[in-house]
């Protein structure tokens, strides 16, 4: 059975109905792949942020992240996300466990900047650990993975969820990588681009067609597609057979990166 790695996050969490959907989708595929599921929770961290008055900003749509806020995030997406996702699974009768980066070394982490800029305590991925998930696999127990992450000294890094996913679909050979976005695609002059040729993503970038969280999205996407995932899928949450149709042809109505 091959590998799909679906990752969630973001807006699309406060969709209506969308635990209870998302379990049943997961469910239908997991008829025919292995799900491996990764996901964020963006709006969740800003929430609870702004409960603490903590400020906070973004660059090329990665969050800075400071001592203080690397906790925040790792309560935010550790604990009451990744459980939520967890129990909807769960209730839709799917044996899963809730993990991170930490969790058996499974992502070894440490800081990266972006443009010359320290962004603080975000991290870049250097290996991957699957001993974990060789476990999970074996037994038939979808991996629900938080991205936060860690070094060998120690130190927590906040890693951003769709660059996780990507790294995690590439070296476990999916044959499908999924971005549930808060868009049905990605949008170039207005309209969802249906098919996007990984040799045109830093010109959209660059154009400004691309922006915000959508670039470490598409980057993953491209990179993903470049080491040998087979396809990869940015789209929206459209209820509980958006997972099937997308990974069906001729039913997807998001974004297919391809080489």
């Amino acid at each position: 059975m091959d590998i799909v790695c679906i990752k969630v996050g973001g807006s699309t969490l406060d969709s209506k109905n969308f635990f209870s959907e998302f379990g049943a989708s997961v469910a239908s595929v997991a008829r025919r792949h292995f799900p491996v599921i990764v996901h964020g929770g963006g709006k969740d961290i800003a929430r609870q942020l702004d409960l603490l008055k903590k400020e906070y900003r973004f660059v090329e749509g990665l969050r800075v992240t400071d001592a203080e806020t690397v906790g925040v995030v790792q309560m935010v997406l550790s604990g009451d996300v990744n459980k939520r996702i967890v129990n909807a699974l769960l209730c839709a009768g799917i044996r899963s466990i809730g993990i991170s980066g930490v969790d058996c070394n499974l992502f070894s982490a440490s800081r990266m900047s972006v443009g010359g800029q320290d962004i603080g305590f975000v991290g870049k991925i250097d290996r991957i650990d699957r001993g974990i998930l060789d476990i999970c696999i074996a037994n038939n127990i979808i991996p629900v993975v938080s991205p936060i992450s860690r070094d060998g000294a120690g130190n927590i890094y906040n890693v951003n969820a769709d660059l996780a996913a990507s790294e995690l679909a590439k070296m476990l050979g999916a044959a499908h990588l999924v971005f549930v976005s808060d868009v049905p695609g990605v949008i170039v002059d207005g309209d969802v681009r249906h098919q996007i040729s990984t040799s045109d993503v830093e010109g959209l970038i660059a154009s400004g067609q691309i922006k915000g969280g959508m670039i470490p999205k598409i980057r993953g996407a491209k990179e993903s597609v470049e080491s040998g995932v087979a396809q990869v899928h940015i789209c929206g949450w459209k209820g509980k057979d958006t997972l099937t149709n997308e990974l069906t042809m001729g039913t997807a109505t998001g974004t297919i990166v391809y080489r």
